[in-house]
């Protein structure tokens, strides 16, 4: 098990959970939020992988996407700890997007569970959200029994003194199997809202694939006034059954030459013209 996530576990201290209003770090309705992939970072290629975080921002940017999740490849499940250097460069990547891109807000995660690094990456570089894959349900992925304390996260957050950091977490995730599968996922909606979540994130069961919608019915169903945020399979052709239906919209694979990217411009056009027309026809 991982030093830092026993080091969560561990915080002696007590400070109750604050909400923070994921929505409100956006100006527009139904925020659409472009998701790539940083894989393995190394210190000889920072460089061009810095070129190329740029040319994706450049290109969500100027195709009018609201925000970016930029993910960081960091391992198994709490396979090792994240290095100091690397948090490090990870966080110069993140600074270097958002103080070239201000119209974008910026996410971050490091997958594939590394909750407190990924916290504290958000702090050090000013990244607005993170996403936590694991954080409230009880599963089972990559074969291994997923370790979670989400008391521990929300303590975590707030001993930095940053409760301005949103916190978004996917409910019955895709890539995982619930321990108890009798479990509705408004259940499990209202589990992640009752530990302090400030935005729920329902997925399909692999990347590129869409939840039905009924599913993300019943997740709404479960939470009291806390977004409800589509996590994968978004795309233009269920644009008009899905959008309806959700606060904001994590979107990669539809508008990527493959999942994690790169980013195609005509297709982030195409999305994002029926999404301007959306949000003119509901004003």
């Amino acid at each position: 098990m991982s030093k830092f996530f026993i080091f969560l576990t561990s915080l002696l201290f007590i400070s109750s959970s604050q909400a923070v209003d994921f929505l409100k770090l956006f100006p527009n309705k139904k925020p659409i939020i472009a998701a790539i992939m940083v894989e393995h970072l190394e210190k000889d290629s920072y460089k061009k992988t810095e070129a190329w975080l740029l040319d994706q921002a450049r290109i969500a940017s100027q195709g009018n996407m609201d925000a970016m999740l930029i993910e960081f490849r960091g391992g198994g499940i709490l396979s090792r700890d994240i290095p100091n250097w690397e948090l490090e460069m990870m966080s110069q990547l993140l600074k270097k997007v958002i103080a070239e891109f201000p119209d974008l807000v910026i996410g971050e995660e490091i997958l594939w569970h590394f909750p407190g690094s990924t916290i504290k990456l958000a702090k050090m570089s000013g990244a607005k959200f993170v996403r936590i894959d694991f954080f409230s349900d009880d599963v089972i992925a990559d074969g291994q029994h997923v370790p979670i304390d989400p008391k521990a996260i929300i303590k975590y957050r707030n001993q930095l003194d940053d409760t301005n950091i949103a916190l978004l977490t996917d409910i019955q995730v895709k890539y995982s199997q619930m321990i108890d599968k009798k479990i509705p996922i408004s259940a499990s909606a209202q589990k992640a809202q009752s530990l302090g979540s400030d935005g729920v994130i329902v997925s399909g069961t692999k990347s590129g694939s869409s939840p039905d919608t009924d599913r993300v019915r019943l997740a709404r169903k479960g939470v009291d006034g806390l977004p409800v945020v589509i996590g994968s399979g978004f795309s233009v052709d269920n644009a008009k059954d899905i959008l309806p239906l959700v606060d904001a919209v994590i979107v990669g694979t539809s508008i990527s030459v493959k999942t994690g990217g790169p980013l195609l411009p005509e297709k982030i056009k195409t999305l994002m013209s029926y999404v301007r027309d959306y949000r003119k026809k509901s004003m």
